[in-house]
């Protein structure tokens, strides 16, 4: 102990000119010892309550801050890492996949493809068929109608024809005596009489 006080004492400086006031000898070293331990003790303590027991800031509240800070930055990293994998291993799957869904994507575009044709097929027979009853019925219709034109037609120059051939056989006698019997077969009927 006593050379640790040696060390104190060389390692302050010279106070001979402050300690005037203090005995002479080792009373004096004991005294300039118990000064100096005193500063340290009260400096010690300042420290302490500055930088470890102060409420607003503290070197231990600073560093489990910052502790907890880089764990929860760790947790973090760690599940942003664990999902990247599990994004990375669902986008490897799918690239490894994507052979069959594209040959599946293909196969549906093709089925796709033919059950449009056919339905256009479909609705293309349907559209004919229907234009062709169309057209049936309306040469039907004409064949009717140009019948009865013809019809129409045939019994007119039937009638003409007769009227022609009875016009020039027929006398004005004979004429004369057909009058008189179609009036006459009026009267005995009783169409031709006055009501």
């Amino acid at each position: 102990m006593n050379a640790a006080f040696a060390f104190l004492l060389q390692a302050t400086p010279d106070v001979r000119s402050v300690s005037w006031w203090l005995p002479h000898g080792s009373l004096r070293d004991a005294v300039w010892v118990t000064v100096l331990l005193l500063n340290l003790a009260v400096l010690l303590w300042i420290l302490y309550k500055l930088l470890f027991a102060g409420e607003k800031w503290s070197i231990p509240q600073e560093l489990r801050k910052r502790g907890e800070g880089i764990q929860t930055r760790m947790r973090d990293a760690e599940q942003a890492q664990q999902s990247a994998q599990a994004r990375l291993a669902e986008i490897e799957a799918r690239v490894a996949n994507l052979p069959q869904e594209l040959a599946a994507l293909e196969r549906e575009g093709q089925a796709e493809a033919t059950r449009e044709h056919e339905r256009m097929v479909g609705e293309s027979q349907r559209e004919a068929e229907r234009i062709i009853r169309l057209g049936r019925q309306e040469i039907e219709a004409a064949a009717k109608l140009a019948q009865k034109e013809l019809h129409s037609l045939a019994a007119k120059l039937a009638i003409e024809l007769a009227h022609q051939r009875i016009q020039d056989r027929l006398t004005p006698e004979q004429d004369e005596a057909v009058v008189r019997a179609g009036v006459g077969q009026l009267s005995q009927s009783g169409l031709g009489r006055p009501n």
